[in-house]
């Protein structure tokens, strides 16, 4: 007859350990997820905001309705302001501006300038 010491097995210390490292292991991926998503939710609303900077300038030029504006699309706000620089010369300035899931407010800019046949 064998001893109760000499029976192959785990015992319940090796047990918890395992279960206390697994559950840290797990902590840490979700951790990690949860990081990746929030750098997804920033990088859709960079691009998208850069696109309906693109967009916006597009407009301006092409539209030549050279006035002050703000508008907001799929929760970034634009607002734009154009400036005479030179004769027949405007500075657009363009502004996109978010919040992002932690309650950041982030913003991305562009100018340019275009030439336009009134003084």
């Amino acid at each position: 007859m064998k001893k109760i010491s000499e029976i192959g097995g785990f015992t319940i210390l090796e047990v918890l350990i395992s279960v206390i490292i697994l559950t840290l292991s797990l902590l840490m991926l979700l951790n990690m997820a949860m990081i990746a998503l929030e750098g997804n939710d920033w990088s859709n609303k960079a691009t998208r905001s850069t696109q309906l900077l693109q967009e916006k300038l597009e407009q301006l030029r092409t539209g030549m309705n050279l006035i002050d504006g703000r508008d907001t699309v799929s929760e970034i706000q634009r607002t734009w302001t154009v400036t005479s620089s030179a004769n027949h010369l405007r500075r657009i300035d363009i502004s996109a501006a978010w919040v992002n899931k932690r309650g950041d407010s982030l913003h991305n800019n562009v100018t340019a300038y275009i030439r336009t046949d009134s003084i």
